[in-house]
């Protein structure tokens, strides 16, 4: 069954804001898995966190100057910076290595003491964005909503 869920946080701008209301479907199912690049909702401890899968189980993941690459290829499309200090996982079976799509303020596998998520904490995975505020240019949401339903 589908659900709605709203966004709490700046974790996973610009692609989705705080107060986005997003559609999820659940995963699990019929051995349905996540894939690389979709964006999931989870259980990271007690909390609900919405990121994107970044590594699947057996990449070897690295972090480059502050820019990830999977298997080799960069995440985001640039060049490796020669020389560069490099960090490097490599996912385990049955878990993923997710990112949010802001890193300056996402709370992710890239700073985690145990970086992999179980493949069974993944509940499900955003299909859409219905809406979002409107806001006015240049304003920034100052408070965080704790209400059930709102991932972060």
């Amino acid at each position: 069954m589908n659900r709605l869920l709203r966004v709490a946080g700046q974790s996973m701008a610009p692609t989705y804001r705080s107060s986005d209301l997003l559609l999820t479907r659940p995963l699990g199912r019929a051995g349905v898995r996540a894939r690389r690049g979709d964006v999931v909702v989870f259980r990271h401890g007690e909390r609900r966190m919405i990121k994107r899968v970044v590594g699947l189980p057996g990449d070897l993941v690295e972090l480059e100057a502050g820019r990830l690459f999977v298997n080799g290829e960069p995440v985001d499309g640039r060049l490796r910076v020669p020389g560069a200090y490099t960090q490097t996982w490599r996912v385990p079976g049955s878990s993923y290595f997710m990112a949010g799509d802001n890193p300056a303020l996402s709370d992710d596998s890239r700073v985690w003491d145990e970086p992999f998520v179980p493949v069974d904490s993944v509940e499900t995975v955003v299909t859409r964005r219905l809406m979002g505020p409107r806001r006015p240019r240049g304003f920034t949401p100052r408070r965080r909503a704790a209400a059930a339903g709102r991932v972060s």
